[in-house]
């Protein structure tokens, strides 16, 4: 490194600009004076020549120390004596002003303003060691300044200025001199420092995380719709284009902070697009149409690296701002088979034609009363005791009425005058001898009764009145109405009290007072399957209610389906419950009734999935933190910056002379995953990975992996998987070995099949056995009307599929239906109770469906590599269309049985990178018109800063020029719609790691 001292390129003679300077605008901070300078001609004109060559050595020297500060900038201040005179906050700024103290210190040597005998000299203190470092450093301040902040301003504080006369000092002056110079140095340092800042931002801040979101959800949304489409892909994401997205990523940062990117990065983008299409269709995409797309949607064009905008058209698939369609849907039947079973819907419709009676009773007393003392027997005897017994007894009838309460009205009346009959024994004694004698009299009653009614009773149908409630002839099913209520009401308060006398004479005993019941009228025969026809039509209304969310919303549970749809389901249910002001008959309140608690019972099961659904969010977030670095808080925040509108570049600056551009140049240009040496880049030292990645996919095969853990719980066992997994596991071994023969794969294929064939077995047997209990089918008939429906299905995935998608179960009530003559109400309980057919039995082993799952992929890679090795690119494209059946294994989270209906599968992405440039140079043109070459380029490449501070020929080390660096995470969330297939990687690694993960550069 050249000291200080030893450069003297760029002098300029002191003399000519000296003069140049006098007429120029010219900033000068004289301090103080320590003694009074002579006043002679001589003298002043050495001061003035001194003062200007001043100023021209402050200007040449921060010049010089701002081009030597960027080119080699201190990042990090060194641990050692020189290093710590720099603060970590300010180690660049703090370096650049010594190395202008230094510069300009040097340059003063040379100033000498001379006249006559008179010389002036200029100096700066000399630097010793560390402390006159410091004070050094204070002496010198920097600034941006200028338009824009393209120039620097310095100020040198405390010149000294030496006045001598023949070698004698004569006076000394002080000046800080103030200097602008149009170097780049501080403009370039800020802009590389944000645009580190920015590399190394959240995703909650403009930056490389933002934009590499924004560039991988195209992809991975085209790719996840293709492959839930049937294309043979079996990596959604993968680390080629985590890496071709961060590079994109990258060089638009570069734009937006510099106002232009490396070309040489542009150029190396381009070709690794190619090269990234070329891999995907090797690897899986089956064809050139498929990965043109993919790359079409990413809009990843040669000179583009603004983040791609989502379109609205000509998309392969629906991308995460479309909305998607979720509806009440299976939920409407599995809660009709709960409120339609014979007894629930017998009580519903019981309570419907149950009423509220009533017995009102009252008692006014005419007259008499209780008689009077026994009358004595004759003189000297005493009244020892006595006793009163009554008899009642109805002894014709009256003529009142009793009130009806409010809300009530009458349904019979009576009244009776009762006679309460007194007999009074008085115990008389006279001496020895006791005798009794009597008194009676009779008092006089009468008793009004009303036996009352009203409709409440304990249905859920809204109390209204029916019009027609006790005409029998007024019901649309032929049956009574309530008109059989009143003798049950009668028979019930009445008859069973004793009848009308026995009731009026017990209501004067005080024995009897007033009383409630319920009676319930008989209801038509007809009533229930009228009843459940009805509620047929609101089912169907009710599956298709739907509400309108984003698919990117539902899959970060930003969103919560269930919960939507109850409020949509609850805005239509006086509507759908079709209350009417006035019932036209029991019949009709009975339908109200079983239509309310059907609604009440849907709106209660999607506030049990919304419930299970905030669960899976919890167990979703837990699976994110647990496997990644992520959290759906995270992943929110990605979802949001996939939308963030990032400025394409800044504007260009204009400068003292004129627009000053800048010019990125990296090494390596494109960071690359693979490893490279210094015989690729120079700046690199042996071999380096410039970026490492990690991309894990968090529900993936194997199964009974993280899904499970989200939707598995108390309702699935640890070790089996659903026969749809494994049916879609067996169709792909299938068709694998259609193209390719494998002992292994044939041997773990012939396993899973019989596990498939005895879930299907068990599964048939309980769909008989359901046939032959809801029908009148014998247990022969119903095997056989189960055999031939499931003749239409002749292997055993084919079977399996059909069994849990719901086509076997409506092909046995069509077969049922046609043989046993069944109604419609019959066929449609049969259908329902077919399809809530399930038991741990029809369920194969989670290890059998792995290992077959695993020996396809197995078959599929070697095959492919095969293929390559053998015939190139145009045979591996022909193995990949044959897709292996590797495009058949399922995988992704279902949202979310079980304990809700399949509405869509989610899969998520988590993925972090980290890289690093082994150097980072940008520069900046700052000529005039005169020299419009004239560059700074500030460079930070890791290596060590050194300068020789104290003239000793040693340079001491000041810090490190830091390499520029990053990591940056985002994460990817993709939603299809609900099909086995479903979405995510099937390669059977959930995790990639790129070579060197996670170590980046050196």
């Amino acid at each position: 490194m050249v000291t200080v001292r030893d450069d003297t390129r760029g002098r300029v003679p002191f003399s000519l600009l000296g003069v140049l300077l006098l007429v120029s605008s010219l900033t000068l901070a004289p301090t103080f004076v320590t003694e009074p300078a002579p006043s002679e001609t001589a003298v002043e004109r050495a001061l003035n020549q001194a003062t200007a060559e001043t100023q021209v050595a402050v200007r040449d020297g921060v010049s010089a120390a701002g081009r030597r500060a960027a080119a080699n900038p201190v990042v990090t201040p060194a641990d050692t004596p020189i290093g710590r005179v720099l603060n970590d906050s300010t180690a660049f700024r703090d370096s650049l002003r010594i190395r202008a103290y230094l510069q300009v210190a040097d340059r003063l040597a040379e100033v000498n303003g001379r006249s006559g005998d008179v010389t002036v000299t200029a100096s700066l203190p000399e630097v010793a060691n560390a402390s006159d470092l410091r004070a050094a450093k204070h002496r010198v301040s920097v600034e941006r300044a200028g338009p824009n902040g393209t120039a620097m301003r310095a100020m040198v504080e405390n010149i000294v200025l030496t006045v001598r006369r023949n070698g004698e000092v004569v006076s000394t002056r002080h000046v800080s001199p103030t200097v602008v110079v149009p170097t780049q140095a501080l403009m370039l340092h800020d802009q590389v420092s944000t645009y580190q800042t920015r590399l190394n931002n959240g995703l909650d801040k403009p930056g490389l995380s933002q934009r590499m979101t924004a560039r991988l959800y195209p992809i991975a949304w085209a790719r996840g719709y293709a492959q839930y489409g049937g294309a043979g892909i079996e990596n959604v994401v993968a680390n080629r284009h985590v890496s071709l997205a961060a590079n994109g990523a990258l060089l638009g940062v570069q734009r937006a902070t510099f106002g232009r990117s490396d070309p040489a990065g542009r150029r190396a983008l381009k070709e690794a697009t190619a090269v990234t299409g070329i891999e995907d269709i090797v690897r899986g995409s089956r064809g050139t149409a498929a990965s043109s797309t993919v790359l079409d949607e990413a809009e990843y064009k040669p000179m583009s690296e603004t983040p791609p905008r989502p379109r609205t058209t000509n998309r392969p698939g629906p991308g995460p701002e479309d909305s998607m369609t979720v509806g009440i849907n299976g939920t409407a039947e599995s809660v009709f088979r709960t409120v339609t079973v014979p007894s629930t819907l017998n009580e519903t419709l019981e309570d419907a034609y149950t009423v509220e009676v009533a017995l009102e009773v009252h008692k006014s007393k005419r007259d008499g009363g209780p008689p009077g003392k026994p009358p004595s027997p004759g003189s000297n005897w005493t009244l020892v005791g006595d006793r009163t017994t009554a008899s009642v007894v109805a002894v014709g009838n009256a003529s009142d009425r009793v009130g009806t309460p409010d809300g009530w009205h009458t349904v019979e009346t009576f009244s009776r005058t009762v006679e309460r009959r007194y007999t009074r024994t008085g115990v008389w004694q006279s001496g020895p001898d006791r005798t009794y004698t009597t008194a009676s009299s009779t008092a006089r009653y009468r008793v009004s009764v009303a036996v009352v009614g009203r409709h409440h009773g304990r249905s859920p149908a809204p109390n209204r009145s029916i019009r027609t409630a006790h005409d029998a002839r007024a019901s649309p099913l032929n049956g009574s109405n309530l008109a059989d209520v009143e003798p049950k009401a009668m028979d019930t308060l009445v008859s069973d009290a004793g009848g009308r006398d026995r009731v009026a004479e017990r209501v004067v005993a005080d024995s009897l007072g007033r009383t409630e019941a319920t009676v319930t009228a008989d209801r038509p025969p007809e009533l229930d399957d009228w009843v459940y026809r009805d509620l047929m039509g609101l089912r169907a209304s009710v599956r298709n209610t739907t509400v309108s969310v984003e698919r990117g919303s539902v899959g970060t549970f930003e969103t919560n389906p269930p919960q939507e749809l109850r409020e949509r389901l609850m805005q239509r249910r006086a509507n759908l419950s079709d209350v009417p002001d006035t019932y036209d008959s029991t019949a009709q309140k009975a339908r109200i009734a079983a239509r309310l608690t059907y609604l009440d019972a849907v709106l209660t099961e999607l506030d049990a999935q919304a419930t299970a659904r905030d669960g899976n969010r919890k167990r979703v977030d837990t699976q994110l933190t647990e496997r990644t670095d992520g959290s759906l808080r995270a992943l929110r925040k990605g979802l949001t910056a996939r939308e963030t509108r990032a400025a394409r570049s800044r504007p260009v600056p204009v400068g003292p002379a004129g627009p000053v551009r800048t010019r990125v140049d990296t090494q390596t240009p494109y960071l690359t995953l693979a490893e490279l040496d210094e015989r690729r880049y120079r700046a690199l030292e042996g071999s380096e990975h410039p970026l490492v990645a990690r991309n894990a996919n968090v529900f993936t095969v194997p199964y009974g992996d993280a899904a499970d853990a989200v939707v598995g719980g108390a309702f699935e066992s640890v070790d089996r998987v659903r026969l749809a997994t494994a049916a879609n596991t067996l169709a792909a071994a299938n068709e694998t070995l259609e193209n390719e023969s494998t002992t292994t794969l044939a041997a773990k294929r012939d396993d899973l099949r019989g596990e498939v064939r005895v879930a299907n077995g068990e599964m048939t047997t309980q769909l008989w056995l359901a046939v032959s209990q809801h029908t009148d089918a014998g247990k022969g008939e119903s095997r056989a009307i189960v055999g031939e429906a499931m003749s239409a299905w002749e292997t055993p995935e084919a079977r399996a599929l059909a069994l849990t998608n719901g086509s076997a179960q409506e092909r046995v009530v069509r077969v049922a239906g046609g043989r046993l003559h069944l109604t419609r109400v019959e066929r449609d309980r049969l259908r329902l109770t077919l399809l809530a057919v399930d038991t741990p039995a029809t369920k194969p082993t989670l290890g059998s469906t792995n290992g077959t799952a695993s020996a396809v992929r197995t078959v599929a890679k070697d095959e492919l590599s095969k293929a390559l090795a053998d015939a190139g690119k145009q045979r591996a494209q022909r193995i990949a269309k044959k897709r292996l059946g590797t495009d058949r294994l399922p995988a992704g989270l279902p949202l979310a049985p079980p304990v809700t209906p399949w509405y869509a599968t989610a899969n998520i992405w988590w993925v972090t990178v980290e890289g690093e440039y082994a150097r980072f140079a940008v520069s900046a043109n700052h000529g005039s018109p005169g020299d419009p070459g004239a560059r700074t380029t500030y460079a930070r490449d890791g290596h060590n800063v050194t300068l020789d501070v104290d003239d000793d020929g040693a340079a001491e080390r000041l810090g490190t020029a830091d390499r520029v660096s990053f990591r940056a995470d985002t994460g990817v969330v993709v939603v299809v719609p609900p099909k086995p297939r479903g979405v995510g990687d099937k390669d059977g690694n959930a995790v990639e790691e790129s070579s060197g993960w996670p170590d980046a550069g050196n």
